[in-house]
């Protein structure tokens, strides 16, 4: 009995919640990106890897944290975790015409990952790898939730969008001190899945 397999227990409540706030947040980091960047921004999966490290569990802490961004780069390239080994994890396709927003499919693989890391950091006996089965089969919660934030469609999101836009600014001094450091980051992100995309290929 001692073998049996843990139960993995998703709160889908919490999925949606932590699938909208990444929505949001990739809108917001998406938009200073075109700010920022202009004609040369970045590919969206720029943004959102940063979205995915600020929303990460921070109770993971040290080498969980690189490992956990390592996963997020492998997703962002590859769609699949831990390749070329026996335990290796491969994302399905999406059905892109069940999609209303399939542009925003790089979000949702990044943000199953995400849910994956965060549900394992809140025990200590399951890894995320286990719940990456039960998120792929509550990707419409995923979806759902992301286009929630990130189309702005509601009054309530545009509010949010505009506070934590102002919050994020504050944190760091002011607008132009943010705005430095966040162009920085992003340029950082960007040579990252750079790097990956190369290692990928040999």
């Amino acid at each position: 009995m001692e073998n049996e397999k843990k139960t993995v227990d998703i709160d889908q409540a919490k999925l949606y919640d932590l699938a909208t706030a990444m929505g949001l947040l990739c809108r917001a980091f998406s938009d200073w990106d075109k700010d920022l960047f202009e004609e040369e921004s970045h590919d969206l999966r720029v943004p959102t890897l940063m979205v995915a490290t600020y929303l990460l569990d921070r109770k993971l802490g040290g080498d969980f944290f690189r490992v956990a961004w390592v996963s997020f780069l492998d997703v962002a390239v590859r769609r699949k975790i831990l390749p070329s080994q026996e335990k290796e994890v491969v994302w399905p396709l999406w059905d892109e015409e069940s999609l209303r927003h399939p542009e925003l499919t790089p979000i949702s693989d990044i943000c199953i990952m995400l849910a994956a890391w965060n549900f394992a950091a809140s025990q200590d006996e399951i890894p995320p790898e286990d719940y990456l089965g039960p998120l792929f089969t509550l990707s419409g919660v995923i979806v759902e939730g992301i286009e929630k934030g990130f189309c702005l469609e509601e009054e309530r999101m545009k509010q949010i969008y505009d506070d934590q836009r102002e919050k994020l600014a504050q944190s760091h001094g002011g607008q132009a001190e943010f705005e430095e450091a966040l162009k920085k980051q992003l340029s950082a992100i960007h040579a990252s899945l750079e790097e990956r995309k190369k290692l990928s290929l040999n």
